[in-house]
């Protein structure tokens, strides 16, 4: 860019940048993966990431692949606290902030899976649900994180339709041939991303208006909802293929250096 220095993301950052979109990616292609399955054989449901995560864990050597994933994982919230930290402008701030939060609350379901805490068959977003609503100021914080919620799921839903992909991607150093196919696999991501991020937030929304966290859904449960409207199964078909992609446009971000701006 004119009049500023261009140059690559390198050392701990890239390194804690680079694992955390593996881990993120592994556990979207089994979200992905599991709603790809039970849209094509009409056999078995949905899961969000602790139950695709429970997959893993029973296969060959998985709780050694979870703990990878929980490292990985760690490494993505440390990695956007630092974008955070360097970002100048506000709005990049909020952006890394809350992409740390959601990497949290990611990283938190799969300690559960690999310690094998029950938590008495609660998700983990109802759990912060139901520890929120017994503060007096809980409903008010819920309804504010189920609305930035709403709004980051719409804004990746939007970026997917006018193709102008988030900064992650922009200043990923991808060759020209291979651009073009990766915009439209993260394109792809995004719009199923988005809308499972989109009906969270709204089922946040509406536990905070109704006093019961037992209204919050997690990404499971907003798929299972997908199904309920009209055209349900194309819907569903079409979020389980979107979250199959984004789990393989962060594994395509984990294999790739990223430019910085200064």
């Amino acid at each position: 860019m004119k009049g500023r220095d261009v140059v690559h993301e390198q050392g701990v950052p890239e390194a804690l940048g680079r694992f955390g979109f593996f881990a993120r990616g592994i556990v979207y292609l089994f979200v992905g993966g599991i709603a790809a399955r039970v849209a094509v054989l009409s056999r078995g449901h949905a899961e969000g990431p602790g139950g695709a995560l429970r997959e893993v864990l029973g296969s060959w050597h998985g709780r050694a692949a979870l703990w990878i994933v929980v490292a990985g994982l760690a490494s993505f919230v440390a990695y956007r606290l630092m974008l955070a930290a360097r970002a100048r402008p506000a709005i990049a701030k909020i952006g890394a902030f809350v992409g740390a939060a959601v990497a949290l609350a990611l990283l938190w379901t799969s300690v559960h899976v690999v310690l094998d805490l029950r938590s008495q068959g609660l998700s983990v977003l109802r759990q912060w649900g139901a520890v929120l609503m017994a503060r007096p100021w809980g409903r008010s914080a819920l309804a504010f994180g189920g609305a930035i919620a709403v709004v980051a799921g719409l804004v990746e839903v939007v970026r997917a339709v006018i193709d102008s992909l988030p900064a992650d991607f922009s200043a990923a150093v991808i060759p020209g041939d291979s651009r073009k196919w990766v915009s439209y696999l993260a394109r792809l991501g995004l719009l199923g991303h988005g809308a499972v991020i989109a009906l969270v937030g709204v089922s946040v929304v509406r536990a905070a208006v109704l006093t019961s966290p037992r209204e919050i859904v997690d990404t499971a449960g907003a798929l299972r909802k997908l199904t309920l409207v009209q055209g349900g199964p194309a819907l569903f078909a079409v979020a389980a293929a979107g979250l199959l992609a984004y789990g393989l446009s962060m594994l395509v971000l984990a294999t790739h250096r990223r430019r910085i701006v200064r």
